[in-house]
């Protein structure tokens, strides 16, 4: 039998863009049993607050006189894990959570969304409407909060009662008994932040405190992304394609054609008219108007109680503008305007945030995973036959396995879907390793012990780790582990734990000296796992590659050892020889 001190790299080390942080057990290595290395901070503190946007974009207009897709409406999910042997999530009969703005490392905060005369315009939500004489926001809601205050759960920003000068804590307004989550639900944050300028990831700082108390047990930085980049005009300024010169319908100009607001709401009133003309309305004389007063959307529908009124003889809002979108073609060429097979830019970013914003900026961004390489195009979203919000791309779908286990060619697939790109039916895969909970998103999803899975891996869109090291988006991950990139190491929320095999997908301890030192029996109980990460012939796959710098012991007294850089694909010949599996 080969000796233990000979065993010393690490089995399923970091699963990589697909992994969760941490093994799991009930008692074992002590609190210092970890290893050192560039990136990986001191592990202190009895609280960690996990916490999440559950999009990963929000969109919001800023001008409400035109007419409105989405009010700004932003949401922060947390959970509070009491670190421990074992760690235990606390609800809300022991801690309570409160969130306010933070400064981001380029010196932006964004603490509130109302105006500062004459200085910073961010928006007319809460403005008078001259036409009523009632708020925007009434004429369109039909609610009338205060100016920094949220629609239907309250939730304000933490500038409310002295913009610009304030920054106090708001309370989370709900806990999620089912999920086990706390939730900030309506936060009305846009995308313009205290200095006048755009800045479409604003951090929020979330603590935890004990019930009536305002020491805070623990914090996290969270972005609440936002944007109002919207590009109409590309095809609704007049003179452009959907508002030609010759065209008997009005088209407007802008009263500011270096007005990049004045341009869009120009181009806005111009759909407005060709909305009329093409289908009898009177929209432009009913301004502001509400497209999802017709046009079911179920982003706006939060409690899930689907197509009312009007909607039921409209389709919903995600299908018009996607399957119209789609199937237009270019008079004097027959070509598709959108093709289903164009780049990002000439697609999704005409409408979606977008050129500027990049609100595909994640894992999966950097991979160079496109919009259409997990939605399929626009005529696939746009299909009668798709629920908008509901049908979506699982994890499961390019995830579909380990590396002995798996679809298709490589261990991690680049396309969700195994059709056509216009119907882009989601892959489901067999082994459900990297899956998400049954009949539920990733988003809704929850993982190693109950910890939502956005909390480990990031949000939707935003999945960790941002390949722009200064993103702000990275921040919270590195305030957890003391790197960026999903949270996968064990001391995160374990004091301490055994060695094991029963941590997130399947996972063994992640920085851990006594792992390092002491896995052979692991090995020779079960070769099988080991290769499920490691790969058949034991050299390293992409889900056993290093998570950030490590600098690992090769023999109990530490006088060899052993780095290995972010990335690095840990294989057993890395340490040791080839191993046996039956023994001597």
């Amino acid at each position: 039998m080969h000796g233990k001190n000979r065993w010393t790299i690490l089995l399923l080390l970091s699963l990589s863009l697909i992994a969760c942080g941490g093994g799991g057990g009930d008692d074992g290595d002590d609190d210092d049993d970890h290893e050192s290395g560039p990136g990986v901070s001191d592990v202190n503190g009895t609280h960690r607050v996990l916490a999440f946007n559950d999009l990963g974009m929000h969109c919001a207009d800023l001008d409400y006189s035109t007419f409105v897709i989405l009010p700004p409406f932003n949401v922060i999910h947390s959970q509070v894990v009491a670190r421990g042997n074992p760690p235990r999530l606390l609800d809300s009969s022991e801690v309570q959570l409160s969130y306010l703005a933070t400064t981001d490392p380029s010196g932006s905060i964004n603490s509130t969304s109302q105006n500062l005369a004459g200085s910073i315009d961010k928006t007319n939500f809460w403005d008078t409407n001259p036409n009523t004489g009632k708020s925007f926001v009434f004429d369109l809601f039909g609610d009338d909060p205060a100016p920094d205050e949220g629609l239907m759960f309250e939730q304000n920003m933490p500038g409310i009662l002295n913009p610009y000068s304030a920054n106090d804590p708001q309370p989370f307004n709900h806990y999620n008994e089912t999920k086990k989550w706390f939730s900030a639900e309506g936060i009305p944050i846009l995308p313009i932040d205290d200095s006048g300028q755009l800045n479409a990831y604003p951090l929020m700082r979330v603590s935890a405190q004990e019930l009536n108390s305002e020491d805070s047990l623990a914090s996290l930085d969270v972005v609440l992304p936002v944007a109002s980049e919207a590009d109409c005009q590309n095809c609704h300024a007049a003179g452009e394609i959907a508002a030609p010169t010759d065209s008997e319908i009005p088209f407007e100009l802008p009263d500011d054609i270096n007005d990049s607001n004045s341009v869009l709401q120009a181009a806005k009133q111009n759909i407005l008219l060709l909305h009329d003309a093409e289908h009898a309305t009177n929209l432009v004389a009913s301004k502001p108007v509400l497209c999802a007063s017709c046009h079911y959307s179920a982003a706006l529908d939060l409690n899930g109680s689907g197509p009312t009124g009007s909607q039921l003889n409209q389709d919903s809002m995600s299908e018009v503008m996607h399957r119209h979108h789609g199937e237009l073609t270019d008079e004097s060429s027959g070509e598709p305007i959108f093709p289903s097979d164009g780049t990002l830019q000439q697609t999704c970013y005409q409408c979606h945030p977008g050129k500027v914003t990049q609100c595909l900026r994640g894992a999966m961004g950097g991979a160079g995973i496109e919009c259409a390489d997990c939605h399929g195009s626009m005529l696939a979203v746009g299909r009668e036959e798709r629920s908008p919000w509901l049908d979506e791309p699982r994890c499961e779908s390019c995830h579909t396995g380990d590396a002995t286990n798996h679809l298709g060619s490589s261990i991690r697939l680049s396309q969700a879907w195994t059709d056509d790109i216009d119907t882009a039916t989601p892959r489901i895969a067999s082994n459900k390793r990297f899956a998400e909970n049954d009949n539920s998103l990733y988003r809704n999803s929850l993982g190693h012990g109950g910890v939502a899975c956005e909390g480990c891996h990031g949000s939707t869109h935003a999945i960790w780790p941002n390949a722009n090291p200064q993103a702000n988006d990275n921040l919270a991950s590195i305030q957890l582990q003391g790197h960026a990139g999903t949270v996968s190491d064990c001391a995160t929320c374990h004091t301490s734990l055994p060695l094991t095999l029963s941590g997130p997908h399947g996972m063994h301890n992640v920085n851990s000296r006594s792992w390092n030192l002491d896995h052979e029996d692991f090995y020779e109980a079960d070769p099988d796992s080991c290769r499920s990460c490691h790969g058949a012939n034991l050299q390293g796959t992409v889900l056993s590659q290093t998570a950030t710098d490590r600098t690992y012991l090769r023999d109990d007294d530490g006088e060899r050892s052993l780095f290995l850089a972010k990335g690095t694909a840990v294989s057993c010949t890395l340490c040791h020889e080839y191993p046996e599996e039956e023994d001597d």
